[in-house]
């Protein structure tokens, strides 16, 4: 009987091994995407699909943004408010790992709300509660108190938290950088605290959560016109060393960086745009 019951068990295992393999390298982990259905969003629900990942998009539409494609129609739609601590806190117990992808660029304060029709990736236009704190800094508090609060095994590797930062947060870090933002607008000030805040916050449980930060400056694809003629700008000044301007990189490069991220144990912390461009190329 003992035998019995070890072959059983080994059968078992053996089973489970090829159903990870043929998984790919995500293996069957549960991945959460806040902003899947987003610009950067969908991309990362994209590839993590690939790459064997289940994946769960939470999103106020939660809609799939391409019907059709094979990869995003396995992907699981939410839809929900991510500011609601309750909803984020239901989702992140199932979850495996997080990322992060909600974002915009001019809020309900900033008088430039119309502008995100052309600058938005996925056409989002805020309401009139979308303020950079309660569209970045509070939905990702949310994922930080959820993984927190979660019951984990001892032991247990912390759980990888994947954020979409901006490369002006660093701008206290670089020559001149603070004098920049003393002269920029006051949106952009706002929008800075915002991303800060999650980046101090995220960090701050390195035994609880794995915490890689993404500063990308411009994002951008050949299809995203509205930054096409400004992106050969911010590359040569990046180029000529000009400490506060950092080189764009492409929605696919980020959105790779972010699955390797996830794949990579040893990654952690803030990564620039060389960091990226690398963390693309492991994938």
């Amino acid at each position: 009987a003992g035998a019995a019951a070890a072959r059983r068990a080994s059968r078992v295992a053996r089973q489970a091994e090829e159903e990870a393999v043929a998984a790919g390298p995500g293996g069957g982990k549960r991945l959460l995407v806040l902003g899947g259905n987003g610009y950067v969003g969908r991309e990362v629900c994209r590839l993590a699909v690939a790459r064997g990942y289940a994946v769960t998009s939470l999103s106020r539409r939660g809609e799939n943004p391409e019907p059709g494609n094979t990869e995003l129609d396995q992907v699981v739609w939410r839809a929900g408010d991510a500011t609601d601590a309750g909803a984020v806190r239901d989702l992140v117990a199932d979850a495996d790992a997080v990322v992060h992808a909600i974002g915009l660029l001019f809020d309900a304060n900033s008088g430039l709300t119309n502008l995100n029709l052309v600058v938005s990736g996925s056409g989002s236009v805020p309401t009139e509660e979308s303020t950079y704190d309660r569209i970045t800094r509070q939905t990702a508090f949310n994922v930080i108190d959820a993984v927190r609060g979660r019951l984990r095994m001892p032991f247990s590797a912390p759980t990888p938290v994947m954020f979409v930062s901006a490369a002006e947060a660093g701008w206290p870090d670089v020559a001149f950088g603070e004098q920049v933002e003393a002269r920029a607008p006051a949106w952009l000030q706002q929008y800075l605290a915002a991303k800060r805040a999650v980046e101090a916050n995220i960090q701050a449980s390195p035994d609880t959560i794995r915490p890689v930060i993404f500063r990308p400056s411009l994002i951008w694809s050949w299809t995203k016109f509205d930054v096409l003629p400004v992106i050969p700008v911010f590359n040569v000044l990046s180029f000529l060393g000009v400490p506060f301007v950092d080189k764009t990189v492409t929605v696919s490069t980020l959105s790779k960086a972010i699955v390797a991220g996830l794949q990579d144990p040893s990654v952690s912390g803030v990564q620039r745009f060389m960091d990226m461009e690398e963390l693309e190329q492991a994938l």
